[in-house]
């Protein structure tokens, strides 16, 4: 199915409401959702003995939802005597609530029952463990009234419902499956990652491991699991907790995105904004433990936007960079702006709840975590490639280095000692001169005969194949003529970069042998996979012109093949000269081809 099909029907099933008001829904389950009455206090002073009768009216929607609002909400809803004998618990699923009072009322008006509950409280006080709020419903056979009474600093949901004992341990049970997947998954990515960090010290480690535990303990604070297992006898803290995690993950997230596609290596003065950015969130962590809820939420989700944006900007511009790990980012931040998105215009109000949006976070927070993860993977690997290739090149330089020190004289010891490292810059970079073309990068025609002889005594141990190719650009003479020498230089270019693109083993090496002439050493290579690669070649340089100074040619070559077995006591030159002569073949033979042995 293509992405952008499955994000259209994620769209919509986030977009499906639960329903509007209606007369209530029973199930065969033993659950039943009444559709409450409500009116709004603006003032928060009225009290349950003064509510006015007339004033209630019908909920535009279902479950009632409400968004931030300082107001306190009364519902009201009747329970028949048919159900008032089916039913024995009322639950209210939304975690986040600050303060419910909650009524019973007979027909004749009297209070048959009363409870206090709400976040703000001890989670210990509850009647039932629950994150959801849960109460006893009178032991009744009459018809009775209950009366909600709502004030809250969060978003204003309520979505109610009347169980039967049965129905209640199973809801209690409901949806721990995936609650599990989500926080294992989550929190022991973060753990392996942070393990890494010591072990390894690359803070990327620490940055995505920081923000797999802010990113599950959001989640564990909306859901109410934090409350509940982790500081139940701290309502306080339990207030707090959403700034401050959201903003924690702010900072991690910024921290941890600049790290994992590079941007202070490769755009300085973009990584600048990315650091302010970081120090606001750190900032709007200290202020999550001194400003309200209510007045930091919305910055917090503002700030949550533009970091969304930004960091985006940056990963779309790695990605056109062709950075690897950026296309992984970006996969990740669409999935997780989309969950978090679409969970934020929820509470604000602004979309209609539905069954997946109540999830949208967590599972947009579970994908991100993963494919962060593989991005970091990513990152590492490339890493770890780069300093491979580093060791090589500067092998034969720490080899000549040691030669300098054995042959020092012990009176000179200690100037060696304070010019070392000089010598060591020096000597990489007349080995990197002595033996790189500097017009196209390539090792040089002086490089090529020494690893031409190694190549072929390490092939003889083993009695293995070793192909050599030989290609030359055609009628370049004439393109110098016609277009200049610069043309020609670009052009000379392009060709090594296009064979560097085709050669993906580190033990396959070109180089310029000389004017328009390559050469590409290919050991343990038999000549049907010798001749696969140059056809690789061939096609990459007809495939796409020479773009130069408003100039454009498409340039073509002629390209030999030879491959042997080598033999103890064999001549490798042997081999470069039967490569040379199908090189001579291709262009007798009118050029633009491919000969071979």
């Amino acid at each position: 199915m293509p992405i952008h099909t499955l994000l259209i029907m994620l769209l919509l099933l986030l977009l499906s409401p639960y329903g509007k008001a209606s007369a209530g829904l029973h199930d065969t389950q033993g659950t039943y959702e009444p559709v409450p009455e409500y009116l709004e206090d603006a003032s928060g002073r009225v009290l349950f003995d003064d509510l006015p009768e007339g004033d209630f009216r019908a909920v535009p929607q279902m479950p009632p939802q409400f968004g931030y609002s300082e107001s306190v909400f009364w519902l009201r809803f009747n329970v028949s005597a048919n159900e008032a004998v089916r039913y024995q618990w009322l639950k209210i699923d939304y975690p986040m609530l600050d303060y419910l009072s909650i009524y019973f009322q007979d027909e004749n008006g009297l209070l048959i029952g009363e409870h206090q509950t709400g976040d703000r409280r001890r989670f210990h006080d509850r009647a039932v463990p629950d994150p959801a709020f849960v109460v006893e419903l009178p032991e009744t056979s009459e018809s009775y009234t209950v009366l909600v009474r709502v004030q809250s600093e969060s978003s204003l949901e309520l979505p109610i419902s009347l169980l039967s004992d049965k129905q209640l341990r199973i809801s209690m049970g409901s949806g721990a499956w995936f609650q599990g997947l989500f926080f294992g998954a989550v929190i022991m990515l973060g753990l392996y990652h942070a393990l890494i960090f010591t072990a390894s010290g690359e803070r990327v480690y620490l940055y995505f491991g920081g923000l797999s535990a802010a990113m599950a303990l959001i989640q564990a604070t909306l859901w109410g699991r934090a409350y509940q297992f982790l500081w139940p006898e701290s309502p306080d803290w339990n207030h707090v907790a959403i700034t401050l995690l959201v903003n924690f993950s702010n900072l991690f997230g910024v921290l941890y995105v600049g790290r994992v596609v590079k941007l202070y290596e490769s755009y300085p003065r973009v990584a600048m904004g990315m650091v302010a950015l970081a120090i606001i969130s750190a900032v709007m962590v200290l202020l999550s433990l001194v400003i309200p809820y209510k007045d930091l939420i919305q910055p917090t989700l503002i700030l949550s936007l533009i970091i969304f944006v930004v960091a985006g900007g940056i990963v779309i511009q790695r990605m056109r960079d062709r950075y690897p790990p950026a296309f992984a980012v970006f996969i990740a931040a669409c999935m997780y702006i989309l969950g978090s998105a679409a969970y934020i215009f929820g509470k604000l109000g602004i979309l209609p709840n539905s069954v997946l949006l109540d999830n949208a976070l967590a599972i947009g927070l579970l994908l991100q975590v993963m494919l962060f993860a593989y991005a970091l993977s990513v990152r590492m690997a490339m890493d770890r490639d780069l300093r491979e290739r580093a060791q090589k090149e500067s092998a034969i330089a720490k080899d000549l280095l040691l030669d300098s020190e054995r042959q020092q004289n012990v009176r000179l010891d200690q100037e060696v000692r304070m010019r070392t490292k000089e010598l060591q810059e020096a000597n990489a970079r007349l080995e990197k001169i002595s033996t790189t073309d500097g017009l196209t990068g390539l090792y040089n025609r002086r490089h090529f005969d020494e690893c031409l002889e190694h190549e072929y005594t390490r092939a003889a141990r083993g009695k293995q194949n070793l192909s050599v190719i030989m290609l030359d650009i055609d009628h370049f003479k004439k393109l110098n003529d016609t277009y200049g020498h610069a043309f020609g230089d670009e052009a000379l270019r392009q060709t090594a970069l296009r064979i560097q693109d085709v050669l993906k083993r580190p033990a396959d090496i070109a180089f310029r042998y000389g004017g328009e002439e390559f050469v590409i050493l290919l050991p343990d290579t038999p000549s049907s996979a010798a001749n696969i690669l140059a056809r690789q070649i061939w096609s990459a340089m007809r495939s796409e012109a020479i773009d130069h100074q408003d100039q454009t040619v498409t340039l073509t070559v002629s390209i030999g093949i030879a491959t042997s077995i080598a033999w103890p006591n064999g001549d490798p030159y042997e081999l470069l000269h039967r490569a040379d002569e199908q090189l001579y073949r291709a262009k007798e033979e009118g050029r633009d081809r491919i000969c071979l042995v």
